[in-house]
């Protein structure tokens, strides 16, 4: 099974970004901007309750986003939801609870993402409750030092959630606020057919992307006993389970281009990660095995 299709064309994008609707520090036209100019193709404007229009931005799509948060005694919950255009983003109260944000996100075409689990402290029973989310960010970079405690990285507890047997696949976003070096951080790489909203929400919804900071997933193909990745080159590739240890599970070496897992026994679902030379990541989905 293909994880990867080298033969397939992606779409470089941010999935969570804000701006001056409601939090950010930036201009939607200032963020619209700097994203272009990094030459993304696509970018998620996802202000706080407060939807924006799906337009085109010199060639870069933006779609329409927002993002719902909810407090509750020892965690929080946000939902990133990414929708075909600004009428499908409408009817959404800060009465509704998350169920029913998520549903409605999916009933009007949308996809809903769980944000920063790590930050927000959620267990892994609260994530495995929270149903109709097509992907979780592994990496918020804001949710790091020094804008934040360090809980950047989610792939401790989305490793729980998938030792519990639900996989859910991962991107990574940058979650902008102040624009003082998180920007244009972490994103995702995204095979969809053509670069429209529908066709970039259905990529999403079905799990066609990798999540990265710069290292590049070129091909993953699971067979019925190993995984085999090709990447960019990188410096260690590390394969991780539910299994607590499995020898030579780590690879170290300068430009790797090609690793080979051999799977083992008891194995449930398997994941990669990478790193390059400069310590920038990149994360491949979990998939149940």
């Amino acid at each position: 099974m293909k994880l990867i299709d080298a033969s397939k064309r992606y779409y470089k994008g941010n999935t969570h970004a804000h701006t001056t609707r409601s939090d950010g520090t930036q201009s939607p036209e200032s963020v619209m901007r700097m994203f272009k100019d990094a030459d993304y193709d696509f970018l998620v404007l996802s202000d706080h309750w407060t939807p924006g229009p799906t337009q085109d931005f010199e060639g870069m799509l933006v779609l329409t986003g927002a993002e719902y948060d909810f407090n509750y005694p020892k965690q929080v919950l946000h939902i990133v939801g990414v929708f075909p255009d600004e009428a499908a983003a409408q009817g959404f109260h800060h009465r509704m609870d998350y169920p029913e944000v998520i549903g409605r996100i999916n009933a009007q075409g949308g996809a809903a993402i769980l944000c920063h689990p790590a930050w927000s402290l959620n267990t892994p029973e609260m994530i495995k409750s929270v149903q109709g989310v097509c992907a979780a960010e592994v990496y918020n970079s804001f949710s790091g030092a020094p804008w934040n405690a360090p809980r950047a990285d989610s792939s401790a507890v989305l490793d729980l959630v998938a030792t519990a047997g639900c996989c859910i696949p991962q991107v990574a976003a940058d979650d902008c606020h102040f624009y003082t070096g998180e920007q244009r951080m972490s994103y995702i790489m995204l095979q969809a057919d053509e670069l429209t909203s529908g066709d970039v929400i259905a990529a999403l919804k079905r799990g066609s992307f990798y999540a990265s900071q710069g290292p590049r997933f070129i091909e993953a193909e699971l067979t019925g006993r190993e995984l085999i990745v090709r990447t960019s080159p990188v410096n260690r590739c590390t394969f991780i389970s539910n299994l607590v240890w499995v020898a030579g599970r780590c690879r170290m070496g300068e430009g790797m281009v090609e690793n080979v897992y051999q799977l083992q026994p008891g194995e449930t679902f398997i994941r990669c990660e990478i790193e390059d030379a400069q310590g920038r990541r990149a994360w491949l989905s979990p998939v149940r095995l």
